[in-house]
């Protein structure tokens, strides 16, 4: 995925042209890397995805991506720096369409991996939130492995049943 400032008018003829940032989403089809001698630059080269009829976002707010609707075959490239992570998760409702999964970048600081202090946005926008669900209906019993019983500290019950 890369996100792109660009020029948006809505006719030939529009005096008041904006820019916006666009998402565009695509698949790495090849990593190249141009040797300048002094100094190296990796590119990705990318399969595009049409943004006009293979990108939606759907009632639940997932942006769901047709992977096999190309865009313009002759933008192929973008820089490595440019580029974000994200995942493609066949849609179960679908078919052809896929929804895409954001990832949390990591920063890599002499071969440690730390976490990126900045917040990444929530892969889906309007679902509904944890307490809507009835959690009576809700089983937390594991079936796939034999369990152990714990017997809770009873000040710790006394103490929950006050607040």
């Amino acid at each position: 995925m890369v996100e792109a400032e660009s020029l948006h008018m809505s006719t030939a003829k529009d005096k008041n042209p904006i820019y916006a940032n666009m998402l565009y989403y695509g698949v790495i089809e090849d990593i190249w890397e141009l040797n300048y001698t002094q100094f190296k630059i990796p590119v990705f080269r990318c399969k595009w995805v049409d943004n006009k009829g293979g990108v939606k976002v759907d009632k639940n707010g997932f942006t769901l991506v047709d992977l096999n609707k190309e865009g313009d075959p002759n933008d192929q490239f973008i820089f490595a720096s440019q580029a974000k992570q994200v995942f493609y998760v066949n849609d179960p409702n679908g078919g052809r369409w896929s929804v895409v999964l954001t990832t949390k970048p990591k920063l890599y600081d002499r071969g440690d991996v730390c976490d990126n202090i900045e917040e990444t946005p929530s892969f889906s926008r309007g679902l509904p939130e944890s307490d809507n669900i009835d959690n009576e209906d809700v089983a937390y019993v594991r079936e796939d492995c034999e369990g152990i019983y714990v017997e809770e500290d009873t000040a710790s019950r006394k103490k929950r049943k006050r607040t």
